[in-house]
């Protein structure tokens, strides 16, 4: 009986105490991606030399990492309307709605039987996979 007492005033209490929301868990999520993010672009040059890429690769995939870093800082520091932000929001929002065109435009090869159904299930699993990956591993309706 105590215990149950207990488990229901708890949540009670914790309301009361007005406690203020862990932001930790992000704080090193931002710190984590913030410093992956700069040494990917420190070693951008000798992975491109190593891996002979060409330059215009280079350039599109440095600008595409600064303007993430600009959105994780900004994100970070509580900028929610930067344009940074905004305009990496916008691309994400782009990107998931291509996937799910692409979704669509290969249920329909398969339903014009131009594909079979092993064909369907790979590219629907490499989108799936892009989807979580753009998304941050949240789930995806």
């Amino acid at each position: 009986m105590t215990l149950v007492v207990q488990g229901l005033l708890l949540p009670v209490a914790v309301r009361w105490a007005k406690l203020p929301p862990d932001t930790s868990v992000d704080e090193k999520h931002d710190l984590a991606e913030t410093v992956a993010i700069n040494e990917a672009i420190k070693v951008m040059p000798q992975l491109a030399v190593d891996l002979r890429s060409e330059p215009k690769i280079v350039e599109w995939l440095r600008q595409e990492y600064e303007a993430h870093l600009a959105s994780v800082r900004a994100r970070s520091a509580g900028a929610h309307g930067d344009p940074a932000v905004l305009q990496h929001q916008n691309c994400l929002a782009l990107r998931l709605a291509l996937i799910a065109h692409e979704r669509g435009t290969v249920v329909r090869l398969r339903d014009e039987r131009r594909i079979d159904d092993t064909v369907l299930r790979r590219l629907r699993a490499a989108l799936d996979s892009e989807e979580i990956r753009l998304s941050g591993g949240a789930a995806v309706e």
